[in-house]
Parts: C-alpha cells; structure tokens; sequence
C-alpha cells in the first residue's frame, strides 16, 4: 500500500471519511443481529476509505471480528496493533502460511494443499492456527465440494497444531434477491454441517451471510454475520433502501483549477469526441482514471458546482476531468466540486456513479487510488 500525501501539503482532491457515519452503520447493522458475532469486513483497503483508520473504529464500534481478503490486508493490521481475530475471506497460497500463522490470521481452506501447509507451517512455529472450511454451495469460486467434504475432512481434520474453528459459503444471488436459488444453496451447506457432525467433525462457528443475509434473512444469520458494503452506507440492492437506512461514509471533492471558454464547434479533450454547441465555459479537475475515477464516466456523468449539476464532458484522462459548467452563476476557478455527496440542495452517491457505468458501489468506492488524500472526520 503506498503512503498517502503528506498531511502538511493541501490536497485539491480529498475523501473525507465521516466516522460518526460509520459507527452509525455498524450499530444499525449490529441493531439486526441476535446472538450472532459481528464480523465487519474491512476488504480492499476499507472499500477504498482507508483500512486502518476503519478498522480501528470497527473495533471500537463493536465489531468483534474483522475480515479482508490478503495475508498483506491481515498483516497491515497486526503491525498497526490490531489485536481483534482478522479472517481471510478468500483462498491463500501455501507460500504464505508462514505469515498466515505468525501474524494469528484465520486462513479460510479450500485445498489440502493449503490445510497442510497451515498444519506443516504451525508446527514449526510451534503455535495452533485456526483455520475455517470453505465449502462451494454454487458461486464456484473457492470452496471445497460438499460431496468431497467428508473425504476432505478425513485427510485433513486432525492435521497438527490446527483448530477448524468454522466452516462457511458464500452465496452467488443473494444480492439479486433470488431467494430460490440462496434458500438451495443454503441447504446444501446446512445438510453438508449435518453430514460431517455425524462424522464427528465438528466446527463451533457456521456462517453464511454478508450485508444482504443481515438485513433480510434472520433465520440465515447462524453463529456469525459479515456485513461488508452497507458499513459504508450503501445497502447491496435499491430493494433495501425500504427496510433499512444507512449513511454513506464518503465525500469526495476537488477543486476548479482551471477554467476557459472556448467557441462553438470546439472538440474537447482526447479524440475530441466533445464539440461544442455554443460558446461553452469548460472546466478542468484535477482527478481522471489514474486516481481511480472511471474513464467510462467521459461524457457519461455529473459533478456538483455551487450546487448545481453539471456535465462531465470528453474523455478522462488519467489526472484530469472536463466539465461544462457554461450555466453556473458565478463559476470560477478554486471552487469546491462534489463528485460523491452533497452540496446545496443535491446530492451525487457512489450508487450514481456505478449506475452511469453499469456497475455496482463496491467498484466505485474501492477503486479510489491511495494518491487521493483520505481525511477523517
């Protein structure tokens, strides 16, 4: 993870991450929950708001347990004293058991490969590492095969200085609300646990579900939940926003550098494929792909200037955005310009922008680059 801008040098172009928001999300979620651990899942840099800081709060917001997808994710932490259980959340690689072990990650299994790896790499440290099974109910990503699970548990189970703490899946349409297809594969794990418990292979804590289970399938909550997406403020489908509401946790803003009129007929930016209709006042950002704003926004998307709408115009490059702000009262250059949240009497969400380019939050959010300042609020 690269360091961010040095705090001493000002930032046109900032996030600022509204903690107060954050906690709100994590106790209305934990609000959802009975007995079930709470697991926030912190994946991918915090989906873009800066992993330490959000996992420090987590912590202290109630979360029991926090959860990434990368032995670095995992490792980040512990160096910045994170002492909560930290589970990988996707498969890792037998090379990285030595870190899994030392730095008292909880591997999720898919292979015997990586079992054995953990038990060989937990030997020689002379620790126990607990570990989950993942079993593939019909994502089809990681995931041992229910029908293989039982011989799986016979070659690895009892594998040394290793404790199967959980087992768990992940459900492939669950956002999508298709609950034919979830409530199928949902029994096929249960009836899976029922297999491998007559068999005495037993594993204290079942889970299941992410944000969408948590907010509309108590009976699937089992042991532990993993909320991910909605402790940003974003449910996973529109569906939700009637049963549930939450606050997002980002604004992102920059400023007008730089502005100029330019005639009719004009082409703007890369391959010109903008042309002016009239004299037109064009206004450039300082943010483009390479801070992690899509190239698929180029003439496909809104910014907020003194509260007013206007239209993202060209192509994006990678440092800098055109805008046509030609009907804005009063435009000039070092004015605030609001790409997520709120100004005036508008607002632009993250869920706007992933609809302008057939996305979905987690891409939009997740995709802006460490360059672009993070600010705590």
């Amino acid at each position: 993870m690269l360091p961010h801008v040095n705090s001493l040098v000002e930032s046109h172009t900032v996030a600022e991450i509204d903690l107060a928001a954050f906690r709100s999300n994590v106790n209305t979620m934990k609000g959802k929950l009975d007995h079930s651990i709470f697991l926030a899942v912190i994946k991918t840099n915090a989906y873009g708001h800066g992993i330490v800081p959000i996992a420090q709060e987590a912590v202290e917001a109630g979360a029991e347990r926090l959860g990434v997808t990368t032995v670095e994710e995992g490792a980040l932490l512990r160096q910045s004293g994170i002492h909560s259980p930290i589970q990988i959340l996707s498969t890792i690689t037998p090379d990285q058991a030595d870190d899994v072990v030392h730095y008292h990650l909880i591997a999720s299994i898919s292979s015997e490969n990586i079992a054995k790896a953990i038990s060989n790499s937990a030997v020689k440290q002379n620790r126990s590492a607990t570990v989950h099974l993942k079993l593939d109910t019909g994502l089809h990503r990681f995931g041992i095969n229910p029908e293989k699970a039982e011989a799986f548990c016979k070659a690895c189970y009892f594998l040394p200085n290793v404790y199967w703490e959980g087992i768990y899946t992940h459900f492939s349409n669950a956002d999508e609300g298709d609950w034919v297809t979830t409530e199928q594969q949902y029994q096929l794990f249960r009836n899976t646990v029922k297999a491998l418990e007559k068999r005495e292979y037993l594993f204290p804590l079942k889970h299941v579900g992410a944000s969408t289970i948590a907010i509309e399938r108590k009976h699937m909550h089992l042991d532990m939940v993993r909320p991910g997406i909605a402790l940003f403020g974003y449910q996973p489908d529109v569906r939700q926003r009637n049963i549930i509401s939450l606050k997002p946790v980002m604004t992102l803003k920059t400023k007008l550098v730089h502005l100029r009129t330019l005639p009719p007929n004009s082409k703007v930016g890369y391959g010109g494929n903008y042309v002016t209709k009239r004299h037109e006042k064009i206004g450039i950002i300082p943010i483009g792909h390479g801070d992690g704003y899509k190239r698929r926004l180029s003439n496909n998307g809104y910014v907020l200037v003194r509260g007013q709408r206007v239209e993202i115009v060209g192509t994006i490059s990678l440092d800098q955005t055109f805008i046509n702000v030609t009907d804005v009262p009063g435009v000039k250059e070092g004015d605030e310009v609001v790409l997520i949240g709120s100004q005036g009497e508008d607002t632009i969400s993250a869920r706007d922008v992933a609809d302008w380019i057939h996305s979905n939050v987690d891409e939009v959010l997740a995709s802006l680059m460490d360059r672009v300042r993070r600010i705590y609020t």
